[in-house]
């Protein structure tokens, strides 16, 4: 399991489309095809959104990639670079850097994502673990943003060495100018595939949900 996590390498495009599943330091792995597809809904109102990624190792610890996010009236392309390292079972850190475009306006540059990943064991046997992501993002015309992300997970074996690990965490503001958001899915795994259902903003009429699957081969 702990394998599956590390490979369990992604980016975020667009750090307002929340409920995103949380990402963990540890890269795709030296010569190795990250994957990553999702589909973001809120019933009841035509707000969808999809992002996708792919990723390609090169070294153990670093990997670069290409991601496409769509929503309402618009769509961007960003070029990632990421780096990370798992140093003990307790803890790992990572970054990633993403300048985007948009896509609608002649690859116009419209923001810059910068991310923090860590991620490390709980239990010694690593099932019960604890992950933290910082988001800061540099916007075009518009106000910089500074996001945090906290989960904590259970991954419980199942049968043919399936996995199931379902998570709940808060994601917030740095400046803490707005309700706390409470964040909580699952991913199940089947060797080398994920997949994920997630939501947030339980609370309000119209809930986010997060449909997703990836790879890594």
């Amino acid at each position: 399991m702990k394998k599956i996590i590390l490979m369990l390498v992604m980016t975020v495009i667009v750090i307002s489309a929340k409920a995103q599943v949380p990402y963990f330091a540890g890269t795709v792995g030296d010569g190795k095809l990250y994957g990553y597809t999702s589909l973001k809904a809120r019933p009841g109102i035509n707000a969808q959104e999809t992002y996708t990624t792919f990723q390609y190792g090169l070294g153990n610890y670093t990997a670069v990639g290409l991601d496409l996010y769509t929503g309402a009236n618009c769509s961007y392309a960003g070029y990632l670079f990421r780096a990370g390292k798992k140093i003990s079972k307790w803890f790992g850190i990572g970054g990633q850097i993403t300048p985007s475009f948009d896509l609608n306006n002649n690859f116009k540059f419209s923001y810059f994502t910068s991310a923090l990943y860590m991620n490390g064991a709980i239990s010694k046997d690593g099932n019960f673990f604890w992950c933290s992501n910082t988001w800061w993002v540099v916007n075009d015309g518009a106000d910089n943003t500074l996001t945090n992300w906290e989960y904590l997970g259970y991954a419980f074996s199942l049968k043919n060495g399936h996995s199931i690990t379902p998570m709940v965490g808060a994601i917030h503001s740095w400046k803490f100018d707005q309700d706390v958001d409470i964040a909580a899915g699952l991913y199940y795994s089947i060797k080398s595939w994920n997949i994920y259902l997630w939501g947030n903003d339980f609370l309000k009429d119209h809930p986010r949900v997060v449909v997703g699957v990836d790879f890594a081969l």
